[in-house]
């Protein structure tokens, strides 16, 4: 006879496509730990509830113990497919692959059994068929492999829940939650199927298995916990995994400034511990009385504290935990160690003082005591104490070039300032002009070009130093240095052309490379600190040979306003200059 759904057919089909819903939108945390067994339990529930569905809308007994076969056989599944993912999602999933192998031996020999069981009766012994006031219902008579089966996974799911029940009592609010979902959406269907095997009375049909019907609402129950508590993203596993192992301290808040969790270096640098439902207005700093207070007053510090016998430093920042809809659900509370920098930090602060005072002092003294002996000396003495000189200068030089290292790294804020290309590099050029009245500079910038940078040095520095070094190490008797400005795009362009010497291969590739090591180092810190000072404001410096001799050093930095005419300012022997 022909296929005919009946009220409890489209009962089984609801709880199927329910289950189904929730796998499609499982689907896009599938990275996710736990995602694959979770999905999967969700399709056994939805197969066994669609299958079912067909058997019941069948009115012979044939017919219906052949769904029946089939139902049983994917039903046997879950429970197995439940422990495992109860393993995952508490985080003592540590089973090797022959204890994985050994859990799937038990569903499949179940399903293969059921499949051929008219050839043996091992699942059921006999069979007869029901009418009732909805259609035919077939009620088998369950021989000892189903019992021995319905056993086995009875096991399973209890461990399964004892598993969540464990989470449940350990973990702070958002996880009791989440956790709850999944006891409560396991537990009609457990029940269910218990009082089908022991034949308990269900209403007018006693002989209809409640329990796919009953996946209606652990569907319902686990589609909230996947998306009112994201479910895959913030399961207790990957929360202790990521707490645990990380080096860094961690308190994670719920939306309303409570602390969910906080990792051991948390709890030993933070006065008071952060404890689990401590708000964090109770935590930080005395005087905030507010979740936002606490974590604005808390934003950007830098804590010391004694961790394991050592003084540490941590800098704390704080943002947002946001769900899948954009909607803030928590907070992330991070202290980062800073130890290292911090010391680092002392140490170039005293190495910046022994240059900035000490060194600077020192050789200001040996320049005046060698400019007296120039004074009184013969002329072998004289040329000895002008080598004492210029060295003495170029260390007095190199003392202002490491202060203007510290100057650009301290400059380096979000604040901007609009600078004016061409007044600003005029003004420099006119300084090397004056004091090196035998070299030709030509600047070429088209007009009304500004620049929005953290101060003028960020300009100045890298120009000026590429200026100086293409005068100081041009072989010439009258060294050439272009200065070219032009716009491109969104960028501001500065080409340093020069006629001297090719700059060494070395001092390129140190600077191209970002680093320097024992055997490969540059001479100075010019070049260093046009690279440096470009970079910082998220520009970029390439070098070029300039035909038939000479260099180009082109200096690439975001820019703004559009530029308008061209002006060009004589005073070079080529081409226009200024």
């Amino acid at each position: 006879m022909s296929w005919q759904p009946t009220l409890y057919s489209l009962l089984g089909v609801g709880a199927a496509g329910v289950a189904a819903a929730v796998v499609g939108l499982a689907r896009h945390h599938r990275d996710e730990r736990g995602a694959n067994s979770f999905m999967l339990l969700m399709l056994a529930l939805a197969g066994w509830s669609l299958v079912y569905a067909v058997q019941l809308g069948y009115p012979t007994l044939a017919e219906q113990l052949l769904w029946q076969r089939i139902g049983l056989a994917v039903g046997g599944t879950i429970p197995t497919l439940w422990f495992l993912f109860a393993l995952q999602y508490s985080g003592v999933d540590r089973l090797t692959g022959d204890a994985r192998a050994l859990l799937g031996a038990e569903p499949l020999l179940f399903a293969l059994l059921t499949l051929t069981n008219p050839a043996h009766g091992v699942i059921w012994t006999d069979a007869t068929v029901a009418s009732t006031a909805v259609g035919s219902v077939a009620h088998p008579a369950f021989g000892t492999g189903y019992y021995v089966h319905i056993a086995y996974a009875y096991l399973l799911v209890a461990a399964g829940l004892g598993l969540l029940f464990r989470v449940f009592v350990r973990s702070s609010r958002i996880y009791r939650r989440q956790t709850g979902f999944l006891i409560l959406g396991a537990m009609p269907p457990f029940a269910a199927n218990v009082a089908f095997t022991l034949r308990a009375p269900w209403g007018p049909l006693p002989t209809v298995d409640p329990t796919p019907f009953a996946f209606v609402v652990t569907g319902v129950l686990f589609g909230l916990a996947l998306f009112r508590f994201d479910l895959l993203r913030r399961t207790p596993v990957a929360r202790r995994r990521v707490l645990d192992e990380m080096g860094d301290g961690l308190v994670v808040l719920d939306a309303g400034g409570r602390v969910v969790n906080a990792n051991a270096i948390a709890r030993r640098v933070l006065d008071p511990p952060p404890s689990a439902d401590r708000r964090i207005a109770d935590v930080g700093p005395h005087g905030a009385t507010s979740t936002d207070g606490a974590l604005a007053a808390l934003d950007g510090r830098t804590i010391t504290a004694t961790v394991d016998g050592r003084e540490r430093a941590y800098d704390v920042d704080w943002s947002p935990l946001e769900d899948r809809h954009g909607r803030t659900v928590g907070h992330v509370l991070g202290l980062r160690d800073v130890t290292g920098r911090n010391r680092y930090e002392q140490r170039l602060e005293v190495a910046q003082r022994v240059l900035r005072h000490n060194l600077r002092n020192d050789m200001t003294m040996i320049r005046g005591w060698a400019d007296r002996l120039a004074e009184a000396a013969t002329d072998g003495q004289v040329e000895t104490a002008e080598h004492i000189i210029d060295t003495a200068e170029d260390l007095i030089d190199l003392s202002e070039k490491t202060q203007t290292m510290v100057r650009i790294e301290e400059g380096a804020t979000d604040e901007r300032t609009t600078v004016d290309v061409g007044d600003h590099l005029a003004a420099l050029v006119d300084e090397f002009r004056t004091a090196y009245p035998r070299a030709t500079i030509e600047v070429t910038i088209p007009a009304s070009t500004t620049v929005t940078l953290p101060d003028e040095e960020f300009l100045s520095v890298p120009v000026r130093n590429l200026i100086e070094n293409a005068i100081e190490h041009n072989d010439r008797p009258e060294p050439w240095v272009g200065v070219r400005v032009r716009r491109a795009g969104d960028r501001l362009t500065i080409r340093v052309e020069d006629d001297g010497p090719e700059i060494p291969a070395m001092e390129r590739r140190v600077i191209e490379e970002g680093a320097e090591d024992p055997l490969q180092h540059g001479s100075g810190v010019g070049l260093w600190l046009s690279y440096w000072s470009v970079r910082t404001v998220g520009g970029d410096v390439q070098f070029d040979q300039l035909e038939p001799r000479g260099n180009v050093v082109t200096l690439e930095i975001p820019a703004v306003d559009r530029p308008t005419a061209q002006v060009q300012s004589p005073g070079g022997t080529r081409g226009d200059s200024r």
